[in-house]
């Protein structure tokens, strides 16, 4: 026997058209079937044709542990499923790596003969830039190695184990009080002034406060809803009396996103980014105004525990960049304990 006849002899399903209906399906031998939505007996059997290839090419990735599609073929098929689906950004930075893995790989590379080696190819092919950007390519890689997997197209990610570059992790960047009034004196546009308010009392995301709708203010709860990609991320967060005061400011509406005047979220990065530049200082960025909240947070006594729910911290080790903060206010705050004058000596002169 042939293998063809062999593989023949192991696949049963039909074309099974329902009685009545009229609807055309595929019926397996563990009488499971799926609709082809279609009463049209021609376009049933191509549908049915496409599937049974279907099937035999997953039958032969089990049986040879191979996979016949190419990383070029996969580039294409996950472009068109992510771009609808996944975050911009997400979308973005997973498209690029995808694209840093074929710059080594090359287009034609099976996904099963993908490896770690492929990353560091990538590492030494982008050694002149950043250890951050070189390590998003490499989180990223990953991810969409995870989707291979998602997919059939391979048992295990080919990414796995891939370590990122070591860096050294700067304090973060943020204003201090002083520096504040100032930041806001170079801003004129009434609109920007409110948002960087808004960021500034609240350490929200760039994306989450550019997403906020009227709908979302909870105000006689005194909450707001931060709606995230991955739903059980999605939470209320407290509505400060600062925070209340900048949306009250702007007058009441009832519907729609809260700052309409901005459709690319990069405009807000130049933006803010051009004020604190106009403002004496240039090594702060738009997300300077978040470690700006959580730092004066701490300095405040805020401990690091609430400030992680606050920012909407996974993970604490992520809030814990805020501890040194923390410590130079304790080393501040310790002097408020005075005992007075104390005579160490014992009454001895």
């Amino acid at each position: 026997m042939t293998f063809g006849s062999a593989m023949r002899t192991k696949i049963h399903m039909r074309l099974w058209r329902r009685p009545g209906t009229g609807t055309y399906y595929v019926e397996f031998d563990d009488k499971r079937r799926r609709s082809l939505k279609t009463k049209d007996p021609d376009e049933a059997r191509d549908l049915y044709k496409a599937i049974r290839e279907e099937y035999i090419a997953g039958r032969l990735r089990d049986i040879t542990g191979k996979c016949d599609t190419t990383l070029g073929q996969f580039y294409d098929e996950f472009v068109e499923w992510a771009e609808g689906v996944q975050p911009q950004k997400t979308f973005k930075a997973n498209r690029l790596a995808l694209k840093k893995i074929i710059e080594v790989a090359g287009k034609d590379t099976r996904l099963d003969n993908l490896s770690k080696k492929h990353i560091d190819l990538i590492v030494a092919a982008n050694k002149k830039l950043s250890k951050a950007s070189v390590n998003n390519y490499i989180r990223h890689a990953k991810s969409v190695g995870n989707k291979m997997v998602d997919w059939g197209y391979v048992k295990s990610n080919p990414f796995k184990g891939a370590r990122q570059l070591p860096t050294e992790k700067a304090p973060p960047k943020y204003m201090r009080k002083h520096q504040l009034a100032r930041f806001f004196k170079v801003i004129t546009d009434p609109d920007l002034r409110r948002l960087a308010a808004a960021y500034l009392a609240t350490g929200r995301r760039r994306a989450e406060i550019l997403a906020l709708r009227w709908e979302d203010i909870e105000w006689d709860r005194g909450r707001y809803y931060v709606r995230k990609s991955k739903t059980h991320l999605s939470r209320y967060y407290a509505l400060s009396s600062t925070f209340r005061g900048i949306l009250e400011a702007m007058g009441p509406r009832e519907s729609g996103r809260i700052w309409p005047k901005w459709k690319h979220p990069d405009t807000i990065t130049h933006l803010i980014k051009q004020a604190l530049k106009d403002a004496g200082l240039p090594n702060l960025n738009l997300h300077s105004l978040r470690h700006t909240f959580a730092s004066h947070f701490v300095e405040a006594g805020g401990d690091l525990r609430t400030l992680q729910g606050l920012l909407g911290h996974t993970n604490y080790k992520t809030t814990e960049i805020y501890a040194h903060v923390s410590e130079e206010h304790e080393a501040q705050e310790i002097e408020r304990v005075k005992l007075g004058p104390i005579d160490l000596n014992g009454g001895k002169e």
